[in-house]
Parts: C-alpha cells; structure tokens; sequence
C-alpha cells in the first residue's frame, strides 16, 4: 500500500482513500445491503415463478368437484396488504412485505397441516412442494427482516379456516395460494425499486466524495 502511494498522484490517493472509507462505511452500517436486497429479489422471484405450478398442483389435488380455477377462490383471508405495497416508501414496504410474509407462514402452517389429512399418500408431490415453499418463505422473511431499520412486534395469527367444513378449508387454501402468488409479483416489482434506489445513493455519495478531493487538489 505504501509503495502504491509513492506511485500514484497524492489527490489520486487521498480520492482512493476517501472513496473506499465511504464503500466500507456503507458495507459495515448495513450488513444486509444491497446483495441482501439482490438476494431477496431473486429469491421472489423464484417463488412467483413457482407459485402458479404450485396452485395447479393443489387444485388438482382437491377431489372431484372442485373447481380447477382460481376464479371463486375468493374466501376472506387475513394477512395481505391492501393496495400494491410498491405505491408505499422503500421503509415502509420492506415492512408491509415483511408482517405479509410472517403471515403467510402461518398460513402455510395451517395449509400443510389440512393436507396431509386430506392428500394420501404423505409422498404426494404437492406436499414437497408445500414444504419446500414454506421453507423459502421462511428465508425470505428472514432476508427482508434482516433489511428493516426497525422490526415489528411478533405478530398473532389466527388460522382464517380454524372451524369450518372441510369444502371451505380447501378454498381458504385456494385463496391463500392465490394471494401470494398475486403479492410476489408486487415484491419482486418493490425489491427492484429499493435495489435502484440504494445503487443510486451509492453513486452519488462517491460523486460527492470525488468532487470534494478534486477541490482540495
């Protein structure tokens, strides 16, 4: 480093200097920055591009006589924002996706458990599937939480289906899937927002940096 200074112009240097302090200082005040955000994104995104296949697997699952479209799956169901969470500020988006995402893991808590009572055999495919969406809404919470300048309290959730015949278990689940394929589509949109927003900032904080050495020299 010391024979990288002899070499290069002074007010080269000092702008080397100045504008890796600032990289480190932005990398060391937000652990999960940008890649957390970039990993997020590509991680909805698979989950949206899965969601679909997953919602045609359990309809075909329900039995006969159940509807093979998502048209009537409209039972009410708790949890999801109202509105599209891109019209919100990045803060307040991260946390609306956040408290959705915490929900839906209720959800599919429940969505799972009905299942394996109605689905035979355990190894059926839709169960894996299940599972392994559960699992990754799970790691996406955990990423998004990860982003929040202030976590929410714990959030208390009441199964939407507890108590009712098992035809409208089946169709609060049809509703859940449906609703959370609609609301990945809105995350995948915000996260590329957010991740636009803090490259910018990124940007103009090493500009500002640049034309302060660029005075000084």
């Amino acid at each position: 480093m010391v024979l990288l200074l002899h070499v290069i112009p002074a007010t080269s240097a000092l702008m080397y200097i100045l504008v890796m302090s600032h990289v480190a200082r932005l990398s060391t005040a937000k652990l999960c920055g940008t890649a957390a955000v970039i990993q997020s994104r590509k991680l909805a995104n698979f989950l949206q591009n899965q969601s679909e296949d997953l919602l045609k697997t359990y309809l075909s699952k329900q039995g006969e006589g159940f509807p093979q479209t998502t048209s009537l799956c409209k039972e009410p169901v708790e949890g999801f924002p109202e509105g599209q969470v891109t019209d919100m500020k990045p803060n307040e988006m991260l946390r609306s996706i956040y408290v959705t995402l915490r929900h839906l893991d209720g959800h599919f808590q429940t969505l799972r458990r009905q299942q394996l009572d109605l689905v035979s055999p355990p190894s059926d495919p839709l169960h894996k599937k299940l599972t392994d969406t559960h699992n990754r809404i799970q790691d996406l919470a955990g990423n998004i939480k990860c982003l929040l300048e202030e976590v929410p309290p714990e959030i208390s959730i009441t199964s939407s289906s507890s108590g009712r015949g098992v035809f409208r278990q089946k169709m609060v689940g049809c509703t859940v899937l449906r609703k959370y394929s609609e609301f990945l589509k809105q995350v995948v949109s915000g996260l590329n927002h957010v991740i636009s927003r803090r490259s910018a900032t990124r940007g103009k904080g090493i500009q500002r940096i640049q034309k302060k050495v660029l005075r000084l020299g």
